[in-house]
């Protein structure tokens, strides 16, 4: 039986899909950086499997060494390597470069983690994008305002996610009011886009795309969790009829472009009203919020399954549910302060399309408001057989769901009507 190394950042889905696999052998690769992420639950429960954990402040490569005479030692040769990460997309592949499996070069990990190589090359490939500028001070921030007369701007980290740092920018006192320690490569800024935010998700072996699976954002997500607007994502099966593009034959132009060859991509793109596209940004990773399992059921497949079969070579046919349907997932909106008042999860899963979801909120447990775009006080997943429905199904759930915190003598309702 061949050997998979897969790099686990957290415990995951995808983790638990492949412990149940009994086709491959594997080797869990973590870094002493982030065993602060698991449970000590979690540590002792996979104890049980081969684990080798890295000490992140060493030499990459003197760690690989030590990895390989550990699997001289207990007898392991590897053959595959795994990794969907997004925080460590640079350490794991060097580590993987290291001892000569199939993994992503220097220059890809550049295309797909930094955001201004990103859209530099989706320009060089023929794919315009909205304006945007490296940049490393704040007077940086003003030359680009001051090129763009009348507009509103975009700061963040050029390798974030989860839209974390990320800001909107429309005048001289919002750059003054950033407080972000400035460093060479850390930062960028790109034009506002107004028209619509869209994601795709896309299997790939091989260098082809097997297929995409087109997801509809109501409100872009990190705006919508600052402003606890419906903050939701839902499984398109069918283009929309106005689009100017092919989803596939997109996603195919920058697998080319990009020299890509297995896994999966995660893409958010503008469509305007004409149906034209630009890209934003992408991951090769498996998508964020609940999108894996949207398009899952939407589709009747399974693309964790999917993923290590594509990382240990293992031929992909895909076959779909008939009728494809639509789900969606809605993230509930989260004040900070102590919760007084809740709406049980149980009550939101009787309502009307609800399949699942989980509500991270307590009562009497003190919530966080964080600015990132998954912040919420848990989260309800909703099917219904067009995209119409799921959408209206969750706008429902969104109006019934009550929360109150109390923080300090100031109480805290929201509720949407």
């Amino acid at each position: 039986m061949k050997t998979l190394l897969y790099f686990e950042e957290y415990e995951s889905p995808l983790s638990h899909e492949l412990f149940k696999r009994t086709d491959i052998d594997f080797v869990i690769l973590r870094t002493s950086k982030n065993l602060k992420f698991f449970s000590q639950e979690y540590l002792d429960q996979t104890s049980k499997y081969k684990v080798f954990v890295t000490d992140y402040s060493k030499d990459i490569k003197e760690e690989a060494k030590r990895f390989k005479t550990w699997c001289e030692d207990n007898n392991i040769e590897i053959d595959y390597f795994l990794n969907d990460s997004e925080y460590y997309l640079e350490y794991a592949n060097l580590f993987a470069n290291a001892l000569g499996l199939e993994s992503l070069t220097e220059e890809q990990t550049s295309w797909v983690r930094d955001k201004v190589s990103m859209k530099d090359r989706f320009n060089e490939i023929g794919l315009s994008t909205v304006d945007y500028a490296p940049v490393e001070s704040k007077e940086d921030v003003i030359n680009f305002l001051m090129k763009h007369p009348g507009e509103e701007i975009v700061f963040k980290p050029r390798r974030g996610m989860n839209s974390i740092d990320t800001y909107r920018i429309s005048s001289l006192k919002d750059i003054e009011d950033l407080d972000i320690t400035f460093k060479p490569g850390k930062y960028m800024v790109e034009s506002f886009c107004y028209d619509h935010e869209w994601s795709i998700e896309s299997i790939v072996q091989d260098g082809v795309v097997l297929d995409s699976y087109l997801t509809y954002i109501p409100n872009a997500t990190i705006w919508a969790s600052i402003s606890n607007d419906l903050n939701c994502h839902m499984t398109v099966p069918n283009h929309p009829d106005y689009f100017k593009f092919n989803c596939k034959d997109l996603i195919q132009t920058i697998v080319t472009g990009m020299n890509l060859e297995n896994g999966v991509m995660t893409i958010e793109v503008f469509i305007d009203e004409n149906g034209n596209v630009k890209p934003s940004e992408l991951g090769w990773r498996l998508p964020g919020c609940q999108a894996t399992t949207n398009h899952g059921i939407s589709y009747g497949i399974n693309i964790y399954d999917i993923l290590i079969d594509i990382a240990t070579h293992k031929k992909v046919n895909l076959t779909y549910r008939n009728p494809i349907i639509s789900v969606g997932d809605l993230y509930l909106p989260n004040k900070e302060g102590v919760v007084t008042k809740l709406t049980p999860l149980e009550e939101l899963l009787q309502m009307e399309g609800a399949i699942n979801g989980e509500m991270t909120a307590k009562l009497g447990e003190y919530q966080t408001k964080r600015r990132v775009g998954n912040d919420s006080s848990g989260w309800v997943q909703v099917a219904s057989n067009t995209p119409e429905e799921t959408l209206l199904r969750m706008q429902n759930i969104f109006n019934n769901f009550q929360i109150e915190t109390e923080k300090g003598r100031r109480l805290v309702y929201v509720k949407k009507d």
